[in-house]
């Protein structure tokens, strides 16, 4: 099933580009890997439960940034935010005593405005790492507070393991 899935998406992806050559490039968490048609089997071990977002670039600006004249597919997984933003900002930092590993990150929530969010924390974390999207602008981590489980269940009564309070940069 899930391979009929990640099959047809990219199938509906590469019917929809308007170019003659329709083969988009693939870009899988921040990595070009290939041309679809080139790839088919590398795109079908894909788990489409491990795809947190999934972008189709076909203008323009495709081809100055990624070299491709017949589009874009970036494939970001969860697997990767977790990843990049624990290496990024908690491995080498004081926050690692609370926050063992990336898989920690999935136990804890994340304040926002939106604390009810079901795609906690990928939707928040991806904001401070870059994934390769056009349209995504990277905010840079200025601080993180650990919110202690007593506290972080007051606002959402899942986070039994705390919470982040992370606050960005001001940009100028």
């Amino acid at each position: 099933m899930k391979n009929f899935f990640i099959s047809t998406l990219l199938l509906l992806s590469t019917v929809s580009f308007a170019q003659s050559t329709q083969n988009p490039l693939i870009v899988l968490d921040a990595k070009k890997i290939g041309f679809m048609l080139d790839i088919s089997k590398e795109m079908e071990a894909i788990n489409p439960d491990d795809i947190s977002t999934l972008t189709v670039y076909k203008d323009s600006l495709v081809s100055k940034r990624y070299d491709s004249n017949s589009g874009v597919i970036v494939i970001t997984t969860k697997k990767f935010i977790l990843d990049a933003f624990y290496k990024n900002n908690i491995e080498n930092s004081p926050l690692k005593t609370m926050i063992a590993s990336p898989e920690d990150l999935l136990k804890i929530g994340v304040l926002t405005d939106h604390p009810e969010s079901k795609n906690q924390p990928y939707d928040e974390l991806q904001k401070y790492i870059d994934t390769y999207t056009l349209s995504d602008k990277i905010k840079k981590v200025a601080s993180i507070i650990f919110i202690k489980p007593s506290d972080s269940e007051k606002i959402n009564p899942e986070w039994k393991f705390g919470a982040l309070d992370i606050n960005a940069e001001i940009e100028n």
